[in-house]
């Protein structure tokens, strides 16, 4: 009997008793077209509704003069599909107070964000954005900018180092390796793209074409899957023993959806691997693996409540964008010492040739 036989309300019940969101879309859905109809619906009623989460985030560097920035977490709630069918629509929410999660010095704006995810799908050769209700940009550099220098001078030693790191990894927030936002379906996080974003700066909402951007969700999650399965298969056949499975198994999946990404993000980092010394390259890869790990546990309907009704961007400093790479930030060669490299201002000598 083929899968038509049954109607969409009984498919509709053998899915609900599926845990694995991936399964569904990667292997249910491609099985005939009614299937993937069935799997559609199921989606729009259930997993985007209950299940997906999205979290925008960037740095407050633009606002606040540093050291002693910190990271800005907006999180995103499904509000509804539109009329086309087409676009997910998520609205803004507030995280309560948490401490797993780094406390923000200003409350962050879906306007405020919107300089890092246009610099973001620059880089990665994506389709921009579209942004509705955009207020107007601050003409002045960023924020960040005009006291670098002068706290770059001031300081020394690891003072000096760990500023540069930090900043570093506040200036890095949109770049091609570290998207400005996580998507979160059932306990997986993951910062694949959001195909046809469209942003409503007044509104607070962001929508995207769920259907696509459920494809490049799971399709590195797959390649994950079957990554993880078939070095478990080699892993096996090698030894006479089998390995402890608990810590055996947390490793195996953590490197192979490490891999995973590499492979997404690797014609970026083929033409962009200049700007970053190999450390940095490895530490901005560490770093998002630990952030996916504490919106696993966050990133939460229950941490989520209404964004209070004083919110707004009167506090914030947008920029019109962000600003290019400095030198002294990129940390090539990397060194412990104190002599990173910083450009030196240029001017003609006046030499003659003879």
């Amino acid at each position: 009997m083929g899968p038509a036989a049954l109607p969409l309300e009984v498919w509709l019940l053998v899915f609900a008793h599926i845990e694995d969101a991936n399964l569904l879309w990667s292997t249910c859905r491609g099985v005939s077209r009614f299937l993937r109809d069935c799997v559609d619906d199921f989606f729009r009623r259930g997993i985007l509704r209950n299940n997906t989460l999205i979290d925008l985030h960037y740095s407050d560097f633009h606002t606040r003069i540093g050291p002693g920035n910190g990271y800005v977490h907006i999180p995103m709630v499904f509000d509804r599909v539109a009329d086309d069918g087409r676009l997910a629509v998520f609205s803004q929410r507030a995280y309560q107070p948490i401490r797993r999660i780094e406390c923000c010095h200003i409350r962050g704006s879906v306007r405020g964000w919107v300089p890092f995810v246009e610099r973001h799908c620059l880089e990665m050769r994506q389709a921009p954005p579209i942004v509705l209700g955009k207020s107007p940009p601050s003409q002045q550099p960023p924020l960040w900018e005009t006291e670098h220098a002068r706290l770059r001078n001031r300081l020394t030693g690891d003072a000096k180092k760990a500023y540069l790191l930090d900043l570093r990894n506040y200036t890095s927030i949109g770049r091609g390796d570290r998207a400005p936002y996580y998507i979160k379906i059932f306990n997986v996080v993951n910062d694949t793209e959001l195909v046809g974003l469209v942003v409503d700066c007044q509104a607070r909402e962001v929508s995207f074409d769920w259907r696509k951007t459920c494809a490049a969700f799971f399709r590195e999650q797959e390649f994950g899957t079957r990554a993880r399965n078939h070095s478990y298969k080699v892993e096996r056949g090698n030894r006479w023993y089998l390995p402890p499975l608990v810590f055996s198994s947390f490793d195996i999946r953590d490197s192979d959806r490490v891999r995973a990404r590499r492979k997404r993000l690797a014609p970026w980092l083929a033409e962009n691997k200049q700007r970053m010394s190999p450390e940095i390259r490895t530490w901005t890869e560490q770093l998002v693996s630990i952030e996916k790990e504490r919106l696993r546990a966050v990133l939460d309907m229950k941490n989520l409540q209404p964004v209070p009704e004083d919110a707004g961007e009167d506090d914030e400093v947008v920029p019109e964008r962000l600003a290019e790479d400095h030198l002294d930030l990129l940390f090539w060669p990397w060194s412990d010492d104190d002599h990173f490299f910083v450009k030196k201002p240029w001017k003609p000598k006046g030499c003659v040739m003879q």
